[in-house]
């Protein structure tokens, strides 16, 4: 048996995981087949064998060999889980959507107009509290998801959210865009 830590690559590599591949895949495979479907169980059993080849001077010698590649298993069905999980509650979050009124050709107009007076207006921000407007409005992230991304605080990004918003409402009013009343935004919109 080649020494464990040898270069991937090497002949002893090599050898080393076909010997592994040979002993347990089908194990492996009859344990996701257990759990999910074939062509899932499938992929699922490749990608068990394509991280064991990636650390395969991890891959524990002869009776541990198994026990290693089915918690490698078992995390990769999770994450399988996970994702068809996120999967099934879009597809339920789209299913459950009422379909927009179409607008008219003059409401597109206005739109857009609006739309290029807000791109003009978060083009004059600062780039940090463009990127930190957008990450939290745009893509959903948490005020702490967004400390984390940029190296900061979740109080200090709050702040800076904030702060961004109250200039972007700002440079949108300096380049001329309008707020709808309280009472029109009420009503759903102007008349």
């Amino acid at each position: 048996m080649a020494p464990l830590g040898s270069e991937l690559g090497s002949p002893n590599a090599d050898a080393r995981y076909r010997r592994i591949y040979d002993a347990h895949h089908t194990a492996v495979l009859a344990y996701c087949l257990r759990r999910v479907g074939s062509a899932d169980a499938q992929d699922a059993a490749a990608e068990v064998f394509t991280i064991a080849w990636q650390r395969l001077d991890k891959v524990p010698p002869d009776e541990g060999q198994r026990p290693w590649l089915y918690g490698v298993a078992y995390r990769v069905l999770s994450h399988q889980w996970r994702a068809e999980g996120r999967r099934s509650r879009l597809v339920a979050r789209v299913a459950s959507a009422r379909a927009l009124p179409t607008p008219s050709l003059d409401g597109l107009v206005v739109q857009r107009q609006e739309y290029e007076l807000v791109r003009q207006a978060a083009a004059r921000l600062k780039p940090l509290d463009r990127e930190v407007l957008q990450l939290v409005m745009w893509e959903g992230m948490t005020h702490d998801q967004v400390a984390e991304m940029i190296g900061s605080t979740g109080p200090a990004v709050k702040q800076r959210f904030h702060r961004a918003k109250r200039r972007l409402a700002r440079e949108f009013k300096n380049l001329g865009g309008t707020f709808p009343s309280p009472q029109a935004a009420q009503k759903g919109g102007g008349s």
